[in-house]
């Protein structure tokens, strides 16, 4: 996928959303939008098994298995490559019924 990375630094971060109330506020939408993904992650972790994990992160990211390798989808969802292909597997064989 075509992207471009910026770096900054934390005191060019600050700088700019100290500039008027508005980036202020993007600020704030940012850190409540970064606090709800972890919450959403630490639940998903918790709470639900690693099937309903991938079909959650499938639905979240359709496509997103074309883009990255399996090993890595499998640290995400926090399971061996060996358990991840068993759930595709698994998945497969479902859809085939």
């Amino acid at each position: 996928m075509p992207s471009r990375v910026l770096r900054v630094t934390g005191e060019q971060l600050k700088e700019f959303f100290s500039q008027d109330m508005e980036t202020m506020k993007l600020r704030a939408l940012i850190a409540e939008h970064i606090l709800l993904q972890f919450r959403s992650r630490y639940l998903d972790l918790h709470c639900t098994s690693p099937r309903e994990r991938y079909d959650l992160l499938l639905q979240r990211c359709p496509g997103i298995v074309e883009h990255l390798n399996l090993q890595d989808i499998a640290s995400f969802l926090c399971v061996t490559p060996n358990y991840l292909s068993t759930i595709r597997k698994d998945i497969t064989f479902e859809a085939k019924k």
